[in-house]
């Protein structure tokens, strides 16, 4: 028996707890197939004020065919609009860029410029 009764919902828990009962899973195995923590989405059931970063909303679009949108939207991050050409892989590469020193940063910049023209290279 939970230890925690009447937790409080958000359209969000709502919606995972329903998707996983209708799709006959679990949320660690819908975590899984997002490319999140095993725990990360039972961590946002069982505690509702936590609010997923974008990357986790837009990587359960991904998986489930929802709107990136409404999934913003449930998790109350209702300013932010879903643009074309952005996914979770380059959020997580704003992030890493974000989390590093001014000169390390500089060296992701002068790798990815090299992997670009490289791919130029050889079209």
């Amino acid at each position: 028996m939970s230890k925690r009764k009447n937790i409080p919902t958000t359209p969000l828990t709502c919606w995972l707890i329903a998707y996983v009962t209708e799709h006959e899973t679990n949320l660690t195995e819908l975590a899984i197939k997002a490319g999140l923590s095993s725990g990360s989405l039972r961590s946002l059931v069982r505690y509702p004020e936590r609010i997923p970063t974008l990357e986790t909303c837009l990587r359960l679009s991904k998986v489930t065919g929802k709107p990136g949108d409404e999934i913003f939207q449930m998790a109350g991050l209702d300013g932010y609009e879903l643009s074309e050409g952005l996914d979770p892989d380059c959020l997580g590469l704003v992030r890493i860029y974000k989390s590093l020193p001014f000169p390390m940063r500089r060296t992701l910049v002068t790798i990815a410029q090299a992997l670009e023209t490289s791919l130029s290279l050889g079209e």
